[in-house]
């Protein structure tokens, strides 16, 4: 190398000592420099073929799959009960004017205003940037409810995240929120349950016993948990004890042989009671049994863009248009060593879904109870399964009832039961409509979670409730509920918050299903934020320009996604907003997470 220089030549030919050693350091450092440019091209090369083959970065611009998946938003701590939740902010990048200034907490319900001149935390953040297995869906099928990153058929340019819900050969259906499906017309449909471990990442909270707002509290706004007894009109006295104070809710009870009963009344403040509880007006005359539906309320669509700040109320924060019956809970409870046995209880249409545990044996048993003890779909009118749960101690728990299944879990571990605990409602003899019931001897859908002890005494804590995902029936260009044309939004919710006419009414009868024919390689996807995703339901109408590719054109008419657009599989959230405050920055690892 020295050779073609002659600065390098001339050193050569000089002997002293300092620098009889040049002609063996240049072409050594200059190897150095040649290796360390060549490490980096490997390097690049190597990123760029795991980029193309194995694995990719995206970054989610939208909230379709919020929850689970964050677009643009904003990151709020509720200011009276302090939970921590996110409103979408996808409206600003619209190419308009409007700024988002307010959204809703999904706890409290209290609709939080924005400091964004004074509050670097409030700004607008991107989306979640998450990674992407490229590689996935080379080696297995893509599987129902992955989460997939795929091709959007109607522009193969442009790349959509949903989650997978349909499976090629089979016809899908969407009817009350739930999955059904069959690969023939000569085979009923069935409902497509969620596994074990998808039950939690798809729930939506509706309740935390931790988080309790400063504001109903300080105006004596009854407890959403109350004592009941059957037939009762107020909280019978000599049952559960409820004490609520800055550390959360906690209840306590004496039980002797007969059952004493908490349960969970909906019992939502309205925006013109809060108005009068910041006025100092008192709530304590409020109806402690008071209650309305559980709905598909979605925290992500409850921004509020800035010229509808003052309005009481805007069409971007919808408290949901549709009641949920699949419902999980879950909380802390402790015993003392008398006690003799616990009940959870979880009630959808009227049917009453128990599990009893038998705190000296640990032995749990599943029943369902409508007019009469119903079946399962093994025939068998119980269920029981080993729990390691005794009396004397504190264990945590959580009973679920999601898509036509009882599930319980001991602190964060599923039971097993002699079979899964899977039931039809529609073979049920008692009378079953598929809508919320309620009665004055026994609130039913308007208090569908209750907890009981029996033989001795009992603290519940940290009771936290779900409702489960809600996919609309609705596509093309009809209205995003699942309710006929000419149907107001103001009727629905003012039937959802009057359980006296839930019994009644005939609008639980016109909500609509709906279908898709899936071929060969054809998958549905939709988003976890059912209202606002834009998905395989409503691909059917869209409007496209002329495109040179035919094929990608007629897909885009298309209810699916081809399996030559598939990329791949969504795995995690490694780089969610960072914080502004106290530090620019700062790293939000509460967020990073692995995509269920």
């Amino acid at each position: 190398m020295a050779k073609n220089s002659p600065s390098g030549t001339r050193a050569a030919n000089r002997k002293t000592d300092a620098d009889s050693t040049s002609p063996v350091q240049r072409p050594a450092a200059l190897a150095g420099y040649r290796e360390t440019v060549e490490s980096i091209c490997v390097a690049i090369i190597l990123a760029l073929l795991f980029r193309s083959f194995v694995a990719e970065a995206f970054i989610i611009p939208t909230g379709s799959m919020a929850p689970t998946l964050m677009g643009a938003h904003k990151d709020l701590s509720c200011e009276e009960c302090d939970y921590n939740f996110r409103v979408g902010a996808s409206v600003e990048n619209k190419g308009s004017s409007t700024r988002v200034v307010a959204g809703r907490c999904p706890n409290c319900r209290k609709r939080n205003v924005l400091r964004l001149a004074d509050e670097a935390n409030h700004a607008t953040f991107n989306g979640d940037r998450i990674l992407v297995s490229k590689f996935a869906y080379a080696i297995q099928d893509p599987q129902r409810w992955d989460v997939i990153v795929f091709k959007y058929p109607g522009n193969p340019k442009q790349n959509y995240i949903k989650r997978l819900v349909g499976l090629p050969n089979e016809t899908l259906r969407i009817w009350h929120g739930d999955v059904y499906t069959r690969t023939s017309e000569d085979e009923p449909f069935r409902i497509m349950r969620k596994p074990d471990r998808k039950v939690m990442p798809l729930a939506h909270l509706v309740y935390n016993s931790s988080y309790l707002a400063e504001d109903l509290l300080a105006a004596n706004y009854p407890s959403r948990l109350q004592p009941w007894d059957r037939g009762a009109e107020v909280p019978p006295e000599d049952s559960w004890q409820i004490q609520r104070d800055a550390l959360g809710l906690t209840a306590t009870v004496t039980a002797g042989d007969t059952p004493r009963w908490l349960r969970y009344f909906h019992n939502l403040p309205s925006d013109e009671q809060r108005r009068l509880i910041a006025e100092g007006v008192s709530m304590q005359s409020v109806d402690p049994y008071r209650s309305e539906a559980i709905t598909d309320f979605y925290a992500y669509d409850s921004y509020v863009p800035q010229p509808l700040i003052n309005n009481q109320h805007s069409p971007w924060e919808s408290s949901g248009l549709h009641w949920v019956g699949d419902l999980t809970f879950e909380t802390a409870l402790q015993t003392s060593a008398d006690a003799s046995e616990a009940i959870l209880e979880i009630v959808e249409a009227g049917i009453r879904y128990r599990c009893t545990i038998d705190l000296a044996s640990g032995q749990a048993t599943l029943a369902i109870l409508g007019e009469q003890a119903e079946a399962f779909e093994s025939g068998a009118e119980t269920l029981t399964a080993a729990t390691e749960i005794r009396a004397g101690q504190a264990r945590q728990i959580r009973f679920s009832n999601v898509d036509s299944q009882l599930r319980l879990w001991v602190d964060d571990d599923v039971i097993a039961f002699e079979q899964p605990a899977y039931y039809d409602p529609s073979s049920f003899q008692a009378a079953h409509n598929d809508r919320p019931h309620y009665t004055k001897d026994h609130p039913l859908d308007a208090a569908p979670v209750g907890v009981a002890v029996r033989g001795g005494e009992a603290v519940l804590r940290d009771f936290r409730l779900y409702r489960d995902q809600y996919y609309i029936a609705a596509k093309s260009n009809q209205k995003m509920h699942d309710y006929p044309w000419g149907v107001e939004a103001s009727a629905i919710m003012g039937l959802l918050d009057e359980p006296s006419q839930w019994d009644e009414a005939a609008l639980w009868e016109r909500r609509r299903a709906i279908a898709f024919e899936l071929g060969e390689d054809q998958f549905f996807p939709m988003g976890d934020n059912s209202p606002e995703s834009k998905d395989a339901r409503s691909w059917g109408n869209d409007r496209l320009p002329p495109v040179p590719d035919e094929d990608a054109y007629k897909f885009a008419r298309y209810h699916h996604v081809p399996r030559d657009l598939l990329v791949g599989k969504a795995l995690l959230v490694f780089w969610p907003h960072h914080w502004n405050r106290p530090i620019p920055f700062t790293p939000n690892f509460k967020r990073m997470k692995l995509i269920r």
